[in-house]
């Protein structure tokens, strides 16, 4: 009897010992990302020992890797069936209502988790703060708040917990402590290759190379077995040096579970070698290979840059529109938007649609930097389309994003409104708007009154309103002195258009035909043969007139007077030269 009771004793111990050994073992797998592998031993375990509540969560936590939600709260649901206050699955649960938005909910299951272990267990403090750090609605402060509880308990060496901090720290948007916590990590094991890794990630967001880098080359040192890490490196390179690329590419694929979809890495290689066509085919043959329905949706996203990059724009847009109408809206970043945006401005007949895709990319990136580069493509696209209202409702964007704006933004912005008025007639109050600001800001500088004056003269064509009057005597005032420089020259003729306006107003609206001959002496002391101001002359002093019209009406928006009053689209403006940054 004893020896039976000693070796079923061995054998609860054996099993005991083998259930530990295999957790470990699926935690590993969870700790390189390889979430298959892991999902298939936490099943394993699941199926030996159905009511093991540490089980039932981690194989939660793989199909939650694995991005499939729905049986990770299958999993939860069923566990809890039998045990439905284990820490850990309250901890799980909490983590699916946070992804399905109920925030009040998951904070109670949080809290009983918490306090049924009184703050005491390590594992379930991280659980908690995990939760929070992967899902989006997540409070990454309470999330701290619990995790830095276990940091405090006896005996407490997990560098895990510290890189899960690291990455609610990063949450907030908070580098400098992320990297302290991912420090914290390394102390405890140096070899913990995923804090190397998490520090390049870091690194990497503020664009900071020279530690980045380095700190993705540390982690594949470290351990070449850590997938991510790899990968990182694979996409550095990608567009770099496809022989480097190559290599870390094969590292990852070598580090991660097996599965056919693999080839796509590959096969996104040859995009990198702009071996475009072996790309589109190759990934035809991936998707006949895997089956449409189970092949994921970035092989046609793949698909779409590869025949943008060989200019078949119909095939590119029946491509990218695939992918998004498989993905999941997450899944859809601003580059794709962007893509839509190329797609279309290169489509013949579909070019003012591209606009619009290029707003959507700036309303989906969050880097400043990347809103910076959109509007830019869609400004510097309208320019080329020659679309002066859409030129000017993008430079408008560009100066509303910008921190600190320069006097040639601004000065660029009026000009494009002013350009967009002989299309649409609202441009000129806006140019004037532009122009008030420009004046304000820089007093001293003639450009922003000449700019006024044009565009008030082209709001009040028949100048009853004089509304143009005080900004063009404004720019006289601040001009005329420039006559004597070496400058003079692009001073000129914005001069003489503001003293032709005037001469037009004095014989229009005033009657006052001396005061008008008088500007016009003022153009011919500037250029004795301007052929405008030689004709208002003779009409203003009785001589015959030859076939131009008479003065006042000459000058007018909408004419074309040959001192080139309307404003200028191509080459230096007119205004006395473009200014200069401020």
């Amino acid at each position: 009897m004893k020896r039976v009771i000693s070796l079923s004793f061995l054998s609860i111990v054996f099993v005991a010992g083998t259930f530990a050994q295999s957790l470990d073992e699926g935690k590993k797998f969870m700790y390189y990302e390889r979430f298959n592998s892991a999902k298939d031993v936490f099943q394993k375990l699941g199926t030996a020992k159905p009511t093991d509540a540490e089980a039932a969560y981690w194989l939660g936590q793989a199909y939650l890797g694995l991005e499939d939600v729905a049986n990770a709260k299958k999993t939860y649901q069923a566990a809890m069936a039998s045990n439905p206050t284990a820490p850990l699955l309250l901890a799980g649960m909490g983590q699916i209502q946070l992804m399905e938005g109920d925030a009040t909910g998951a904070r109670n299951n949080f809290e009983m988790a918490v306090n049924n272990t009184k703050s005491k267990d390590i594992e379930v403090l991280h659980a908690v703060g995990r939760a929070n750090v992967n899902t989006k609605a997540g409070d990454a402060n309470y999330a701290i708040m619990q995790m830095m509880k276990a940091t405090a308990l006896k005996g407490f060496k997990d560098p895990a917990l510290w890189v899960t901090i690291a990455d609610a720290h990063r949450k907030n948007i908070n580098g400098g402590d992320a990297i302290l916590a991912l420090k914290n990590a390394l102390l405890l094991n140096p070899g913990y290759a995923a804090a190397k890794y998490k520090e390049g990630v870091i690194y990497e967001s503020q664009k900071n190379r020279e530690f980045f880098l380095p700190a993705y080359e540390e982690a594949v040192k470290i351990d070449p077995a850590y997938g991510p890490a790899q990968y990182a490196l694979y996409r550095y390179w990608y567009f770099r040096d496809v022989t480097k690329a190559e290599g870390y590419l094969n590292g990852f694929i070598a580090a991660i579970d097996p599965d056919p979809q693999n080839d796509y890495y590959r096969i996104d290689l040859k995009y990198a070698s702009q071996k475009y066509a072996d790309a589109i085919s190759m990934s035809d043959e991936l998707i006949t290979k895997v089956g449409a329905g189970a092949m994921k949706p970035r092989i046609y996203r793949l698909k779409a840059y590869s025949y943008y990059r060989l200019g078949d724009m119909a095939n590119a847009k029946a491509s990218i529109d695939e992918f998004m109408k498989k993905s999941k809206p997450e899944d859809i970043v601003a580059k794709d938007y962007e893509l839509l945006g190329d797609i279309m401005a290169g489509t013949y007949g579909s070019e003012s649609q591209s606009y619009a895709f290029y707003e959507k990319a700036m309303q989906t990136d969050t880097s400043a930097e990347n809103k910076a580069e959109y509007l830019q493509k869609a400004a510097d696209f309208a320019k080329k389309q020659k679309d002066k209202v859409a030129t000017a409702y993008w430079l408008q964007k560009q100066y509303d994003t910008k921190k600190n704006p320069s006097n040639v933004d601004l000065y660029s912005l009026g000009r494009a409104y002013m350009d967009a008025g002989s299309i649409s007639f609202a441009s000129y109050a806006k140019a004037d708007s532009v122009f008030a600001i420009y004046t304000n800001k820089y007093p001293a500088q003639h450009f922003g009154y000449y700019w006024r004056g044009r565009a008030n003269w082209s709001i009040d064509t028949t100048m009853a309103g004089g509304l143009a009057n005080p900004h063009f005597e404004k720019f006289i005032e601040l001009a005329v002195p420039i006559l004597a420089s070496k400058d003079s020259n692009e001073i000129k003729g914005p001069i003489k258009i503001a003293y032709k306006y005037l001469v037009g107003y004095n014989v229009v609206v005033k009657k006052d035909n001396k005061s008008a001959l008088e500007f016009c002496e003022k153009v011919l002391a500037i250029d004795p043969a301007d052929a405008q101001a030689l004709e208002y002359k003779r009409a203003l002093t009785g001589g015959k007139q030859s076939s131009g019209p008479a003065p006042g009406t000459t000058s007018a928006p909408g004419s074309k007077p040959a001192t080139g009053s309307k404003p200028a689209t191509t080459g230096k403006p007119s205004g006395g030269g473009a200014p200069k940054k401020k």
